[in-house]
């Protein structure tokens, strides 16, 4: 069984957090802000160091990649290989792409069905409404926040289309801005504020 090594560069850790809320039995924030091995060894004042087997190395990798600031390694202990297959390093040609939508052309239904979506300000929830591709109400999904909604709907396999999934999160932030606001939501329309 092989031998891995995490490392932790605190210098470069810029407190997102998103490594304790993925594998918090592992990874902590201090009160910098700064992340810390919770088992961890002090190599000096800014690096820590902690030794996992194979049972742990996907959830380590996992951690290590969603650093915005690569502050996270994971290394073979045997041969110094790097288990994160990253370069972010190495420049590549950067292709510019220019926005644009053209609804009337572009547009397609999800085959899977449609949602409406309402905020409930006073109730500290927003209800959606998924209706299959029959246009027969199928579910009824209820959440605090739109990250908990768009998930739940993703993960519930009730959309097909990307473009669909990102007008959602679009639609669901929008519906959570207006709840937490108090402002008027209606479905495609601008938020007035």
């Amino acid at each position: 069984m092989s031998e891995y090594e995490v490392r932790v560069d605190r210098r470069k850790c810029i407190g997102a957090g998103f490594c304790a809320k993925l594998t918090p039995e592992v990874y902590a924030l201090d009160e910098k802000n700064k992340v810390l091995l919770k088992d961890g060894i002090r190599v000096d004042e800014n690096t820590m160091t902690l030794k996992i087997g194979e049972d742990a190395l996907k959830a380590n990798i996992m951690a290590a990649k969603v650093c915005p600031s690569y502050a996270i390694s994971v290394a073979n202990k045997a041969t110094g290989e790097n288990m994160l297959d990253i370069d972010p390093e190495k420049h590549i040609p950067v292709k510019m792409i220019k926005a644009g939508y053209d609804s009337m052309k572009e547009w397609s239904m999800d085959p899977k069905g449609f949602f409406t979506i309402k905020p409930f300000p006073d109730e500290g929830v927003i209800r959606v409404r998924y209706y299959n591709a029959k246009h027969q109400l199928a579910a009824l999904i209820e959440g605090k926040n739109a990250e908990e909604l768009y998930i739940t709907i993703c993960r519930e396999g009730l959309v097909s289309i990307p473009s669909h999934a990102a007008y959602l999160g679009s639609e669901l932030q929008k519906a959570e801005i207006a709840m937490k606001k108090r402002l008027n939501y209606v479905q495609d329309d601008p938020l007035n504020v």
